[in-house]
């Protein structure tokens, strides 16, 4: 359902239907499957990696959204979302991530706050201005501003540090 290059390693991952995480190792001459992961309970919509290549977040159809590092699975948030999830994306440093949902809530997440096993302050902040699937989601670091699409045809632009909508789109 996903597929992601590493941006610094020869890693190609693949988040699938049946649930399962697949890594494989490539070069000039062959592709290996190094490390297949199977604790999303339903298909794996979402896959993305943090700048540096160690870090794979991917979000699932079963609400979870789940943290890979280093060849092992680092943390699981469960019922992360209240539908399934169907975008995430790396914002910055190596714990906050963006996800958005089938119905149209974006959450922003501090990964670090969910390590210290408090789930429901890992939730930074909610956005619901779209009343559609987020189809893809997209951050501009130096502005701080977090695009966003969704099937209801609304283009969405929130500014981060203000935590609240910038400007939406007409609806196309």
């Amino acid at each position: 359902m996903d597929v992601k290059f590493s941006p610094a390693y020869n890693l190609l991952s693949i988040g699938q239907i049946t649930g399962e995480i697949k890594l494989y190792a490539y070069d000039e001459s062959k592709m290996d499957n190094i490390l297949t992961f199977n604790h999303h309970k339903e298909s794996v919509r979402t896959i993305d990696y943090n700048p540096s290549g160690n870090i794979l977040y991917a979000g699932s159809k079963d609400k979870s959204l789940s943290v890979i590092s280093n060849g092992r699975v680092e943390g699981v948030l469960k019922e992360a979302h209240p539908e399934a999830i169907s975008k995430v994306i790396h914002i910055e440093n190596d714990h906050v991530v963006a996800t958005g949902d089938d119905d149209g809530l974006i959450r922003i997440w501090d990964l670090r706050m969910a390590q210290a096993g408090d789930t429901k302050k890992a939730c930074a902040l909610e956005l619901k201005e779209h009343e559609g699937t987020i189809s893809d989601l997209s951050y501009v670091a130096d502005k701080q501003m977090l695009l966003s699409t969704s099937n209801d045809g609304m283009l969405g632009v929130f500014d981060l540090r203000k935590a609240d909508l910038y400007a939406m789109s007409d609806n196309f």
